[in-house]
């Protein structure tokens, strides 16, 4: 799938020939893509509607740059890389959440976030891990619209056994 996200976002930004899409293939995986690879692809993105083929030029029609905004407003759902040493930290903070059953994809999200981050699940809903939080995961939860879920403690390990 990412093959096809990364020929519609360089058509989103140009006309191309299969010459040049081919090219671009090559360079973007940084090996040699199998023609049958490319034409198989671009075949299904026509057939899905979100490219179009024009005297021997390949462009991005409406429908697929409303599919790569799509994509882009959920790149949030992406897992953060967190520096190593957060995980290494003294666990100082139990959090706890309530997430309906509707918002189900944001709280298994929350869960590997919070295993990215070093946290241990004392129950599915209630975990305990390093302070302080990474700026960009407090963010994600601001804008995946959780922090009215969670509620936030400090606390040390001999409190909590």
């Amino acid at each position: 799938m990412a093959f096809n996200n990364d020929l519609l976002t360089v058509l989103f930004r140009n006309t191309m020939s299969y010459k040049l899409l081919r090219e671009f293939a090559h360079k973007r995986r940084q090996k040699e893509v199998k023609d049958s690879v490319l034409r198989t692809t671009l075949y299904r993105l026509r057939k899905q509607g979100l490219v179009v083929q024009k005297d021997g030029k390949w462009s991005i029609t409406n429908l697929g740059k409303d599919f790569l905004k799509r994509k882009e407003k959920a790149k949030i759902w992406e897992h953060g890389l967190y520096d190593k040493s957060l995980r290494e930290r003294d666990k100082n903070m139990i959090i706890a959440f309530d997430i309906p059953e509707s918002e189900r994809r944001k709280r298994d999200w929350l869960r590997v976030e919070l295993r990215l981050l070093g946290f241990d699940p004392i129950q599915k809903s209630v975990w305990f891990g390093p302070y302080p939080l990474p700026r960009e995961f407090i963010q994600s939860l601001g804008k995946l619209e959780l922090i009215t879920y969670l509620k936030f403690f400090r606390a040390r390990k001999d409190e909590v056994v």
